[in-house]
């Protein structure tokens, strides 16, 4: 089910049992009697997903500092790098106290030709920091995120990328910039490198799955591109009879983002 928020720029998602690949697993076999009403279907969980992404031009970024493209770089005569920031929100987990997984995926249409360069957050850039974690990557000017160099020069200028998400910007040679966010869970598993969709799965660990996730896409797109439209849902993964996993699935929804 899922419920328009315009004021908010999010769609509101709600899981229950319809949302199951199995919706017989909602009754426990021992009370499967013909006729007989599950005791949990009115359990539920609330999701929101950012309608309007923020999609930043890394070349732009970039030449903040008034830095000049290296000259071995070709890549920007025909194409566009851009980063994309993706939330997902869980408001209300009613009913559902083992939501094991939250996940979200995101394709992108046949034409124009997109390709994923990156998808963060992924475990090897988690740091925790006392009770939090936190992503934390340098991202190259090609797209490519890698593990913070100590030697990277920062300054001092700041860009925001949505809600705690930080890109602090960087005067060395391919460096745009060193990326953070706040996560769920250190446990994460993100896969798209190279393809036309992407997908994140975020699986608890010591905290509850609550609250705003962030998620980042680094695109190629041909160059001259006013927008792109994807589609995108979320899922979450509880657990019944104790022991089955089950997934919730939303329906897809189209998302449409302007590239400035």
């Amino acid at each position: 089910m899922i419920k328009k928020n315009d004021s908010k720029n999010m769609e509101e998602i709600v899981l229950n049992w319809d949302n199951a690949s199995d919706p017989d697993l909602k009754i426990s076999p021992y009370k499967r009697t013909f006729g007989m009403e599950p005791e949990i279907e009115e359990k539920q969980i609330r999701l929101r997903i950012g309608k309007r992404p923020i999609v930043r031009n890394l070349r732009t970024l970039y030449e903040i500092n008034s830095r000049s493209l290296p000259e071995d770089l070709e890549l920007f005569v025909a194409y566009d790098i851009w980063m994309i920031t993706h939330v997902v929100s869980i408001v209300q987990a009613s009913g559902f106290r083992k939501v094991k997984q939250l996940g979200y995926q995101v394709n992108f249409p046949e034409d124009p030709k997109i390709t994923v360069l990156e998808v963060l957050p992924q475990t090897q850039f988690v740091k925790k920091i006392g009770t939090s974690c936190e992503s934390i990557t340098d991202i190259q000017l090609n797209g490519q995120a890698q593990v913070p160099q100590e030697l990277t020069n920062m300054l001092d200028q700041i860009e925001s990328i949505s809600f705690n998400g930080k890109l602090a910007m960087s005067n060395s040679v391919n460096i745009v910039g060193r990326l953070s966010f706040s996560i769920m869970t250190p446990i994460v598993q993100a896969v798209g490198k190279g393809d036309d969709s992407s997908e994140w799965i975020f699986t608890k660990d010591e905290k509850p799955l609550l609250g705003d996730q962030l998620m980042v896409q680094i695109i190629l797109t041909p160059k001259f591109l006013d927008e792109i439209t994807f589609q995108s849902r979320v899922y979450a993964t509880i657990s019944t009879f104790n022991v089955l996993p089950v997934r919730l699935k939303s329906d897809w929804i189209t998302i449409q983002c302007e590239l400035q």
